[in-house]
């Protein structure tokens, strides 16, 4: 089950990062497109200043006035410019904040699936020892013991809720509470067959 949880919460993980990232990166094209943003108000700054150096040196009035509505045309486009800086400026201060708490909630995620990992770590250096220990002698139980009767206790175990042999106790078999028919009592008290329950298929003894 560590295996599985740690495969979880590291999917978890992942999507908080992912969407952190993704906030990070936006932020940053933003600041770029506001960078650039004012380097066209300059621009337009620079291009009004020049216009209006013009006007003294013109020699008629149609130009006059053609020079008039091209200063009129760039500073239109730089109140657009600098009313789509404005919006782009409090953006960045939402993502920034928004990334702030995404960064905080990524790094206590991090923290909490760090100790998940150690203390998972832990926990399975534990159990391999205990592991270690319960199979000393497993091969000397098992020694004799037909193939195919080790191979349907393996599926048993598996299938069963790792109880693959129970005791009968009062002609009840103790893993599926299933009476057992006399002709099976017979070959458990004879100890001529190995027995299986007809309900759960568990492989049978006589209780003490």
């Amino acid at each position: 089950s560590i295996p599985r949880e740690r495969a979880r919460r590291e999917a978890a993980l992942d999507a908080i990062r992912r969407r952190h990232d993704e906030l990070a990166a936006a932020l940053r094209q933003a600041e770029v497109d506001a960078r650039s943003n004012e380097t066209s108000i300059r621009s337009a700054d620079e291009e009004i200043k020049k216009l209006e150096a013009r006007l003294n040196a013109v020699r008629n009035n149609a130009e006059y006035q053609a020079t008039l509505l091209q200063i009129g045309s760039v500073r239109q486009e730089r109140g657009k410019t600098e009313e789509a800086g404005l919006a782009l400026l409090e953006g960045i201060e939402a993502m920034r904040a928004e990334l702030g708490a995404k960064k905080s909630e990524l790094d206590e995620a991090q923290g909490v699936f760090d100790a998940f990992v150690t203390e998972g770590e832990v926990f399975l250096a534990k159990r391999r020892i205990d592991l270690e220990k319960v199979s000393i002698g497993r091969d000397a139980l098992t020694h004799g013991v037909p193939p195919d009767l080790m191979a349907r206790y393996s599926k048993m175990f598996g299938a069963r809720d790792s109880l693959a042999v129970c005791a009968v106790d009062g002609r009840t078999c103790q893993g599926c509470y299933t009476a057992i028919p006399p002709n099976l009592l017979v070959k458990l008290q004879a100890s001529s067959a190995v027995v299986t329950c007809n309900s759960c298929q568990r492989i049978l003894f006589l209780a003490e």
